[in-house]
């Protein structure tokens, strides 16, 4: 998870709820993420260390925010992350 907002932190929150391996990252550190989003296992981790490993990203960031993390994707081998999901609405 991109993003720990209202969006971010309910869906990190709901899907360790439901038994997901759940990393989430935002743009200040894993030090700032609200507790709620990790109350039910979600685990915070550098912005750097959210794409690595996953089978989902999930960018639940702000629009303009969007072009600043196509960097996390370039390194990554093309078969990783599987699937990237966007909560983003204009």
């Amino acid at each position: 998870m991109v993003g720990a907002g209202s969006i971010g932190k309910t869906l990190s929150h709901r899907l360790s709820a439901a038994g997901h391996d759940v990393k989430v990252a935002n743009s200040r550190g894993p030090e700032t993420i609200d507790a709620h989003a990790l109350s039910s296992g979600a685990t915070a981790v550098p912005v750097t260390e959210v794409v690595k490993v996953v089978d989902v990203v999930i960018l639940s960031i702000p629009l303009n925010r969007i072009p600043g993390v196509a960097t996390l994707f370039s390194s990554l081998p093309t078969a990783s992350p599987r699937r990237a999901h966007d909560t983003t609405s204009s």
